[in-house]
C-alpha cells in the first residue's frame, strides 16, 4: 500500500491503512471527489497495477470508458444517500485493467468518516470464475434435451432454455418474468401455488420419473401432459427451483394403446379358452365312452394309449387354466418362483409330439430357475415346436440347455 501525507487525519488513518491492506479482497479508499487515497495490494495485483501509481487517481480510471460518465453520477448519488452495500448485494461492473482489458467484478461500498472528512471504502471481487461457472451452467441448461426453467422465490421464471421456449410455444426470453403458473391451465393454478410454497419450505430434489404428472398450457391454449422433476439451486445468491419438464404426450398415447391391446388380448384369451375347452370336453367324453365299450378286460396296450391321451387332455386343460390366470393378472410377471426344470420339461414334452427320427436332449448345467412358470412353459413349447417345424431333414436333435451367467 502506498500513502500520501494526510495532515489532520492522525493515527486513525494509519490504522485504517493497515486494516485495508489486510483485507483478503481488493479494496480502495476514495474521498468525496472520487480520488483514490488508499489501495491494497490485492486490488493492485488483480488489476495489474503497482499500488503507488493508483493513489491520487480518480476511481473512474479503473472503469471502462463507456461507464465513466455514468459512474460519476452513481458516486454523487451514493454520497447524497450513503448506505452500506455489502458484497453479494453490490452492483456487478467491469473494471479496467492496466492493459486495457476488462474484468467482471462485484463491488461493495461502505461510507466512512475519519476526522472531518468523508470517504467511501470500496471492496472489489473478481467474478471471472463466477462468470465462467455461470456460462458453463447456461451451456449445460441450454444443451439439455428437455425443457428447463428456473423459478425464483416469488414464483417468477428467471431462466428458461430453448427447449422450454419451444415446448410452450414462446419466443426466446418471452418466458422470463412470467409466473410459473402461467404455464398451467387455470384450473390448476391456485393449487399449484400452494404446492410451490410447500416445496419452498421443504426443498428436496424430486427425480424425473418420480415427479408429479401435470398438464402444461401451450401459448396457443392447447394442453399437453408433462412430467416435472424439481431441484433446489442457488442462483446469484438466491435459492431458486429448477424444473426439468418433459412432454409425455407420446408416452401417454403408448400407454393408452398398450392398455387397449392388453384388454383386447385378455378378451381374446377368454374367448379362445372357451373355444378350446369345448373340444377337450368332447375328447374326454369320447375317452370315457371308449373305456366303457372296451369292457372289463381291455388290452394293456390300448389302456396305456388311452391313459396317455387322458393325461394330455388334462395337461391341456391345466395349460388353459394357467393362461387364463396369467391373463387375469394383467400378464404382469408377478408369479416368480423357483422352478425345477426337469419336471417342467416333462410337462412341456407331453404336449409336443416329436416326429420319428427326432431326439430331444437336455443339457442342464443348472436344474433350477427363478421364473413365472406359465410364460416359461409357453416359450419352451413354442421353441421346440418351431425347431421341429423349420428343420428340413428327416432326423434332428433338439438341445435344451440352462447355464448360469
Amino acid at each position: 500500500m502506498t500513502l500520501d501525507d494526510e495532515p489532520g487525519l492522525g493515527a486513525g488513518f494509519d490504522v485504517l491503512a493497515g486494516l485495508i491492506d489486510a483485507v483478503p479482497v481488493g479494496a480502495l479508499l476514495a474521498d468525496v471527489r472520487g480520488m483514490i487515497r488508499l489501495v491494497n495490494r490485492e486490488l493492485a495485483d488483480t488489476l495489474g497495477y503497482d499500488a503507488a501509481e493508483l493513489v491520487g487517481r480518480p476511481v473512474e480510471d479503473l472503469l471502462p470508458e463507456t461507464l465513466r460518465a455514468a459512474h460519476a453520477g452513481w458516486r454523487t448519488g451514493f454520497l447524497q444517500q450513503p448506505q452500506r452495500r455489502p458484497m453479494g448485494q453490490g452492483r456487478a461492473l467491469h473494471a479496467r485493467m492496466s492493459d486495457g482489458s476488462e474484468l467482471p467484478v462485484e463491488v461493495g461500498l461502505s461510507p466512512l468518516v475519519l476526522g472531518s472528512e468523508r470517504f467511501v471504502l470500496a471492496t472489489l471481487t473478481d467474478l471471472t470464475a463466477n462468470r465462467q461457472a455461470e456460462l458453463l451452467f447456461r451451456q449445460v441448461v441450454d444443451g439439455a434435451p428437455y425443457g428447463v426453467v428456473v423459478v425464483d422465490g416469488s414464483g417468477c421464471i428467471v431462466l428458461a432454455n430453448p427447449q422450454a421456449d419451444a415446448l410452450f410455444g414462446y419466443a426466446t426470453h418471452e418466458l422470463l418474468g412470467r409466473p410459473i403458473e402461467s404455464l398451467l391451465p387455470d384450473r390448476y393454478r391456485s393449487a399449484h401455488a400452494g404446492l410451490r410454497e410447500q416445496y419452498g419450505r421443504d426443498r428436496q430434489m424430486r427425480r424425473m420419473g418420480a415427479g408429479r404428472d401435470l398438464t402444461g398450457l401451450h401459448r396457443d391454449g392447447s394442453e399437453f401432459p408433462v412430467e416435472v422433476g424439481l431441484s433446489p439451486i442457488t442462483l446469484h445468491g438466491e435459492t431458486c427451483m429448477l424444473a426439468a419438464i418433459t412432454d409425455i404426450t407420446e408416452r401417454k398415447k403408448m400407454e393408452l394403446d398398450l392398455r387397449k391391446t392388453n384388454a383386447n388380448l385378455e378378451e381374446f384369451t377368454y374367448v379362445a379358452s372357451h373355444d378350446l375347452r369345448s373340444p377337450l370336453r368332447g375328447i374326454s367324453d369320447l375317452l370315457s365312452w371308449v373305456r366303457e365299450d372296451l369292457g372289463e378286460a381291455p388290452a394293456p396296450a390300448v389302456v396305456k394309449n388311452l391313459d396317455r391321451i387322458t393325461l394330455r387332455v388334462q395337461r391341456m386343460e391345466q395349460l388353459i387354466d394357467n393362461l387364463l390366470s396369467y391373463a387375469r393378472a394383467g400378464r404382469a410377471a408377478t408369479d416368480f418362483r423357483e422352478l425345477e426344470l426337469d419336471p417342467l420339461l416333462d410337462r412341456v414334452c407331453e404336449l409336443v409330439q416329436l416326429p420319428p427320427g427326432f431326439e430331444l436332449r437336455r443339457e442342464l448345467v443348472e436344474t433350477r430357475l427363478f421364473s413365472p412358470p406359465t410364460p416359461l412353459e409357453t416359450v419352451l413349447r413354442n421353441l421346440i415346436a418351431n425347431a421341429i417345424k423349420h428343420h428340413d431333414r428327416e432326423h434332428g436333435l433338439v438341445r435344451i440347455g440352462c447355464t448360469a451367467e
